[in-house]
Parts: C-alpha cells; structure tokens; sequence
C-alpha cells in the first residue's frame, strides 16, 4: 500500500533536543519502504512517502520518533486506481 507520512517537529526543541533527533536518524536512516522523503522550508516538519505491504514498519518508526515528532499516516490511491471507485459510486 502507498503511504504518505506528515510529521511536524516538536515546537521550540532545544539543541540539544534537534541532536538528539539527529543521532536518532543517523542511527535509524530512512523508514522502511521510503520512496521519497522531503522538509518543509519553513522548518515545521516534512513528508515521506512509502509504500509496504504492512503497517509495521510506520509503527516501529512512529515509536522511535514520538518523543521529538507528531506523526499522521494516510492511505492513498493513485488516481487510476480512485476514478473508477469514485464513478461506480455515482451510478
């Protein structure tokens, strides 16, 4: 399944909160099934999109980054995949 992943940082972290984040990635690296990873300019947060057959690897990451980040998964469709859903339901 595809996933996309919003999370935002913790509001006003110390340094030494940010490093502590930090090493945690170094030692993590990217999720498991991570297609693409991106950090909002405006230094709130980022996205990253994944895809895996299970929701595992999202929870073992969420458990390893709630301290510092605040999470939110969604399910998605391609739009291939969504139209003819959306026109079967019409009728």
């Amino acid at each position: 399944m595809l996933l996309i992943t919003t999370y935002k940082f913790k509001p006003f972290a110390t340094k030494e909160e940010t490093a502590t984040l930090m090493g945690l990635f170094a030692e993590h690296g990217a999720a498991e099934g991570t297609i693409s990873h991106y950090v909002f300019a405006d230094r709130t947060g980022g996205i990253v999109i994944s895809e895996n057959d299970s929701a595992m690897p999202g929870y073992e990451t969420s458990l390893t980054y709630s301290e510092h980040l605040q999470m939110e998964t969604k399910t998605l469709l391609t739009i291939e995949e969504a139209v003819p859903a959306i026109l079967s339901s019409l009728g």
